[in-house]
């Protein structure tokens, strides 16, 4: 279930706050609030940047740190923040960071003390400066937990200044943890947009690792993919694939990628969709979806058979030969689709691969389908 609320989420306690309170020190209501945290039984993981790091000094300021805080890491710079959430390209301040962040910081937390109540938050804000800044004065925070995933996103107020800022920011992130572990927060009057998601228990097992699909089903035609957004290009290879093979299609998104952290509940949710079936699964490569999927038929475009193909992901062609051996000792199919690359749009025939992987290849024609949007053009409009 998601929530939607303008208040930070009341789980069991009902704690209020003035909004005076926000914009002055309040060492003391933090302080109280600090204790609350540090006698329940969640331990944290911390990733903040930008605004809202004081609250690092806040946390470690008041007895009991040791047993609650597991860490505190402030990525700063670009580059490590890059590092920290395993993304190659610049990280925006916004709510899709800040979930990123606290997934890396669950992850971390749950490797730190696996046999506990561990909750990672991340928080990326930007706030008062010195230097020209596109973009609003703003803190987005986001609480990972083993069953559920909440965001808060704040609207700051330019007239205040860099202090009052860092105040706002430091005391919703220790109101968002007090929240995580049944302290509630009232926020009267203020530009707080929160959601918050209970996950389904098959989603729980699957970031726990209990399981490697939400599917129980045998699903003889499966499309993988991110579908962030699903579009008609999708639709389309869908429809031409059940022409062609006879079988209803199931999507399928694996919640984990090589190298980054797990997709958080919210984003799951956001994925799902009413038209077609959609399993999640722990599968990033096909190697491994093969395990959990055999004699299936994956739907596929000619830029992910080429991936496929190349020995670099894989260490070495030696492996890459034995991977795709594999694979076809398990019954899996591709029914590959062309893509428009620069001028031209390919299909397989343009392309040369090892000839295991080409004896598990059927080709879409140009004729019979061709679409040359993607998801990440729909994105970037």
């Amino acid at each position: 279930m998601v929530v939607t609320t303008a208040l930070f989420l009341s789980r069991s306690v009902d704690f209020r706050l003035e909004f005076a309170h926000y914009k002055q020190e309040s060492t003391t209501l933090n302080q109280q609030l600090i204790e609350k945290v540090y006698s329940s039984d969640g331990q944290f993981s911390l990733a903040i940047t930008g605004g809202g790091t004081s609250a690092i000094a806040s946390l470690f300021g008041v007895a009991g740190a040791s047993s609650t805080l597991l860490e505190a890491t402030v990525p700063y710079h670009s580059a490590a923040l890059g590092r920290y959430v395993s993304a190659s390209s610049p990280q925006g301040c916004n709510t899709h960071t800040a979930r990123a962040m606290a997934m890396a910081a669950y992850i971390s937390a749950r490797n730190i003390s696996p046999e506990n109540n561990v909750i990672g938050v991340g928080c990326t804000a930007a706030i008062a400066t010195n230097r020209a800044r596109k973009g609003t004065d703003r803190c987005h925070i986001a609480v990972q937990a083993a069953g559920f995933t909440t965001i808060y996103d704040i609207d700051l107020n330019r007239k205040d200044d860099r202090n009052e800022q860092e105040t706002i920011c430091r005391n919703a992130i220790i109101s968002a943890m007090a929240c995580a572990v049944d302290v509630s927060i009232e926020l009267p009057d203020m530009n707080i947009r929160t959601r918050h998601i209970d996950a389904e228990k098959s989603w729980v097992d699957l970031l726990a690792g209990d399981i490697d699909s939400t599917s129980t089903a045998t699903n003889p035609c499966i499309f993988p993919g991110a579908f962030n957004p699903i579009h008609d290009g999708h639709r389309g290879m869908i429809n031409s694939a059940r022409e062609m093979l006879g079988q209803d299609v199931t999507l399928e998104l694996s919640i984990r990628n090589v190298d980054k952290p797990p997709l958080d509940f919210l984003t799951m949710s956001e994925r799902c969709t009413d038209e077609y079936e959609l399993v999640f699964s722990n599968a990033p490569t096909f190697a491994e979806k093969s395990a959990i999927f055999p004699d299936t038929a994956f739907i596929v475009g000619l830029d992910t058979i080429v991936r496929i193909d190349e020995p670099r992901y894989y260490g070495s062609e030696t492996v890459r030969n034995q991977a795709l051996a594999t694979m076809a000792a398990r019954g899996v199919r591709f029914l590959v689709f062309g893509r428009q690359t620069g001028d031209s749009f390919n299909t397989l025939t343009d392309v040369s691969l090892s000839k295991t992987l080409e004896d598990m290849c059927s080709a879409v024609t140009e004729d019979q389908f061709r679409h040359d949007i993607s998801s990440t053009e729909i994105r970037s409009r």
